[in-house]
């Protein structure tokens, strides 16, 4: 890609690092009302939260904008999207019979979590989109 299929595709690396540090900061929020979760599984599914947004942390963190046109590597950050966004559903679904209160700080981080899953992965298919 050159011109300004170039540029898209930068762009597109930018927001989704971008995008990764939202849900990075957002999962704070999660992990700091994990002592007050109640229910193993849900206490569970913010460990794999945590794991999942460490690797997409390497997979959006590092690499070139190139490396976005692999397929490969684009299925590798949506498994990752797919165990957050799911535990974050889990958990939201989950309140208030969890531990965690429906209208509170770690329910509205998981809210914001799923809304950034959603936002990266159609900058994946746009991605994907713009390769073909």
């Amino acid at each position: 890609m050159s011109g300004a299929g170039q540029i898209s595709l930068e762009a597109s690396h930018r927001e989704l690092r971008r995008l990764t540090g939202s849900i990075d900061t957002h999962s704070a929020g999660v992990i700091a009302a994990k002592d007050g979760i109640t229910d193993e599984d849900d206490l569970k599914m913010v460990g794999y939260i945590s794991v999942s947004i460490a690797s997409l942390r390497d997979l959006t963190g590092t690499g070139a904008p190139a490396d976005l046109l692999s397929r490969p590597h684009r299925h590798a950050i949506r498994n990752c999207l797919n165990a957050i966004k799911g535990g974050a559903q889990l958990l939201i679904e989950g309140a208030p019979d969890n531990g965690l209160d429906p209208e509170g700080s770690a329910i509205v981080s998981a809210e914001a979590m799923v809304a950034d899953s959603d936002a990266i992965l159609a900058c994946l298919d746009a991605v994907k989109i713009g390769s073909e």
